[in-house]
């Protein structure tokens, strides 16, 4: 089977693709869609036996500046809009980032039900999401709008950053729908495809499943999980987690096969251990996290008195119970913010 990747980032592309081949074996074709200057390095850096170099601007007829001036979230979308028109995507094939990897091993059953029909993973509501601090969030709203104004009341973002399996000839469909909106609007693709995709063709798609990442927010409490991961099968992989004071402190990036199993597990732990601390407000001060201290390669996402807000709001959603219990923690925080 076939999977594409957008990247830019050759060196993490080849650890993913070590993830991929011990976890994925069943994957035999592997597309990179990447930048001119970076081509020649995605050639031969995988495991797998074919590996096939796809330049964005060739692609997409668009210069190297023109492409630089784009928005993360509108280059993405107009370079797997694109990449549909070329012979080297197959008909069938797993649409993938570079940092999304594999925890456990997997084959065709986690994207292709056993009766034939593709599934689809969804982490959230696209009229809930109320975010509004990247491109991104500005895809889900500006795609959620089209898609009402289509005729879905209520459509689910499927942007899970764990990979997913896509007919190219549906793909297609979907572009030439939301052409009119391609040029002035950031859109999330994946939530065009699934809704647009299983509503011209539900023959061929399995019902709405929840998504199964790690890493999705990066840190737990930056957004609440309108519905949880039954298992993580995949990891949204952030490289500045494995730095000192990370997170992910001391766990390699690679995949020894010997070691992978436990690694994994531990992100698992380590996760779920801030996910305790952070709902109780006890933001731990040996790991860096974007509440009380800067994260390697990433500014705060919260500072002081804006942090305990953020996360009063968090704990308030599921624990109004527990507010006269953690209003002295809050009190510490806004001290502490002043200090």
């Amino acid at each position: 089977m076939q999977i594409v990747y957008l990247s830019a980032r050759p060196d993490v592309l080849r650890e993913t693709l070590e993830h991929v081949a011990h976890f994925a074996p069943f994957i035999d074709d592997v597309v990179v869609v990447a930048p001119q200057r970076l081509a020649s390095r995605f050639e031969g850096r995988g495991p797998q036996p074919n590996i096939t170099v796809l330049v964005d601007e060739d692609i997409t007829g668009r210069s190297t500046a023109q492409l630089g001036a784009m928005a993360h979230t509108s280059r993405n979308y107009l370079l797997r809009a694109s990449m549909l028109s070329s012979e080297a995507i197959a008909n069938q094939f797993i649409m993938s980032d570079d940092d999304s990897r594999p925890l456990v091993p997997i084959d065709a059953s986690t994207f292709v039900t056993a009766d034939g029909r593709y599934r689809r993973r969804w982490f959230h509501t696209m009229g809930t999401w109320r975010r509004n601090n990247s491109e991104f969030d500005e895809s889900i709203l500006h795609t959620w709008v089209i898609l009402r104004q289509m005729g879905f009341p209520n459509p689910i973002s499927y942007a899970s950053h764990m990979p997913q399996i896509i007919d190219k000839a549906m793909a297609r469909e979907t572009v030439e729908r939301f052409a009119p909106y391609a040029d002035t609007y950031a859109l999330e693709e994946w939530s065009a495809y699934f809704t647009l995709a299983a509503d011209a063709h539900p023959e061929r798609f399995a019902d709405p499943e929840p998504f199964l990442t790690l890493g999705w927010p990066q840190y737990p409490g930056e957004w609440p999980h309108q519905v949880s991961p039954p298992q993580h099968v995949f990891e949204n992989h952030h490289p500045e987690l494995h730095d000192e004071g990370g997170l992910y402190d001391g766990l390699p990036t690679g995949c020894d096969p010997a070691t992978i199993d436990a690694t994994n597990l531990e992100k698992i732990m380590r996760w779920y251990r801030l996910d305790i601390s952070v709902r109780d407000l006890e933001f731990p001060d040996d790991v860096d996290q974007p509440w009380t201290s800067p994260s390697s390669g990433r500014k705060m996402a919260f500072k002081g008195l804006k942090a305990a807000r953020s996360a009063y709001r968090y704990v308030n959603l599921d624990e109004r119970a527990r507010i006269a219990e953690l209003e002295g923690r809050i009190h510490q925080l806004e001290k502490q913010s002043d200090s």
